[in-house]
């Protein structure tokens, strides 16, 4: 019988952590598809459910002016995320303790709030789940900024995990909608929220805008799975009048062929800010630009940023629209911004 040989420098010990890591995490990923909590068979996975911790001053059951619930800011500032579990940058989440889960989510709540965003998009928003803490991010993130108000939709459920897109803001949320796309096994399920807020241009308006602002997350491993949610997401948005915001992880960049991304951009009459600039990669060091805002043919992009602290193993993106004042001309425009 053969024995396991004993290599110099410890590195015999270093291959059998490796191993077992690597057996560890193969036994997570078999679980996950094997054993299943109790989900419901519907295709709306989890609440999706608008909630928002204000004082009760702020409150929107109160009987306070309606103005308090309405976003006022001139430019309409929004932030997406990928949030990768909260382990940041580190090998897998459940290789860290809780304490380290809680300390990156900090770090990223503290980013949050001074950014001053008024709207946030988050992918890969853990509720409690085994392999990150067994407790909710999104909770914990609005608790620890200036975002009170959240609507979480859980797209993935299993025995290790629990976990979706979600959506942050400042103000309340007067409508919401989930959905998660078909499944495409072996990959997880993915899918989108929708969030509606009032939005008053600096108190400019006689009346607030509704806008619909939406968290989405497509599948990493086939292009034909992306291209089938991205037109699962467009018939089921058909209806959704601008002005409308498109945040998240695409999982595909603008330059490859047959991009779900641009025919989004296409058949949903969205603009994209400048597709094919260089120094907007937001994955692997910038290598790859997985991470987009995609705006109505009624808002125009100010600003738009990649950000630079390591909060994932994705950079947020963060941009500044604002409403157009003459929207008959640019409606007509065909090309992309």
């Amino acid at each position: 019988m053969l024995s396991n040989p004993v290599l110099p420098g410890g590195l015999n010990r270093q291959l059998r952590v490796a191993f077992s890591c690597r057996v560890l995490l193969a036994g997570i990923v078999l679980s996950g598809f094997l054993v299943s909590l109790k989900v419901s068979a519907s295709n709306e996975t989890g609440p999706g459910s608008p909630e928002c911790n204000l004082p009760d001053s702020q409150n929107p059951l109160s009987q306070n002016p309606l103005s308090q619930n309405i976003i006022t800011s001139p430019l309409l500032s929004v932030l997406t995320l990928n949030l990768a579990h909260g382990r940041k940058d580190a090998f897998n989440q459940l290789l860290q303790k809780a304490g380290t889960t809680r300390r990156n989510l900090e770090e990223i709540a503290d980013f949050f709030s001074e950014s001053g965003a008024d709207l946030i998009a988050l992918q890969e928003a853990d509720a409690p789940s085994r392999w990150s803490g067994k407790f909710n991010h999104v909770d914990f993130i609005s608790q620890k900024s200036h975002y009170p108000c959240r609507i979480h939709a859980r797209h993935a459920q299993k025995y290790m995990y629990d976990f979706g897109t979600a959506l942050l803001s400042r103000a309340p949320y007067v409508g919401s909608l989930s959905h998660t796309f078909a499944p495409s096994p072996p990959t997880t399920n993915k899918g989108f929220v929708m969030g509606k807020v009032l939005w008053n241009p600096g108190g400019q308006l006689q009346e607030p805008v509704t806008v619909s602002i939406i968290s989405v997350h497509l599948d990493f491993s086939r292009k034909k799975v992306r291209e089938a949610q991205t037109e699962e997401m467009r018939v089921m948005l058909g209806d959704i009048a601008p002005p409308l915001i498109i945040l998240g992880d695409f999982n595909t960049d603008w330059t490859k062929d047959e991009s779900a991304l641009r025919a989004i951009v296409a058949k949903g009459n969205l603009k994209v800010y400048q597709p094919e600039a260089t120094g907007l990669g937001t994955y692997k060091n910038g290598k790859h630009r997985l991470d987009w805002i995609l705006i109505s043919k009624d808002l125009e992009f100010v600003s738009y940023e990649v950000s630079q602290p390591v909060l994932s193993d994705h950079q947020a993106v963060l941009a500044s629209v604002r409403l157009l004042e003459n929207l008959s001309q640019e409606l007509d425009l065909g090309d992309h911004d």
